[in-house]
């Protein structure tokens, strides 16, 4: 008996976990920044509303982010990334944004000249 409920509320559980996923899209796009702290802050501004999660890989410069798009759109994500100051391939941070990110936060901006 034990088992027979073990098995139904397994299966109940399971179901439930797909439900709550429904609807949501995973995205991996490029936001450009150089440590920890650039880190912290891609992720937080990338945790809006509609978003179940967002990490950004510091070796890589990825970020993925598992949300639903019916709340918060790509373009939106990539404009919340430069919103903090960090460009992305899409959306380039604004100047003064950029030029208040703390020094080891400053990475090669994707269009700059040498």
């Amino acid at each position: 008996m034990k088992a027979i409920l073990f098995s139904i509320l397994s299966i109940a559980a399971i179901s439930l976990s797909f439900k709550a996923d429904a609807g949501n899209i995973t995205e991996k796009f490029k936001v450009y920044g150089n440590c920890t702290m650039c880190k912290e802050r891609i992720e937080k501004a990338l945790m809006v509303k509609g978003v179940k999660y967002a990490y950004w890989d510091i070796e890589t410069k990825m970020a993925t982010v598992k949300f639903n798009p019916e709340v918060v759109t790509l373009d939106q994500l990539h404009r919340h990334a430069a919103g903090v100051g960090h460009d992305t391939d899409l959306v380039k941070a604004d100047d003064k944004v950029y030029e208040n990110l703390h020094g080891c936060c400053k990475y090669e901006r994707p269009d700059a000249k040498n």
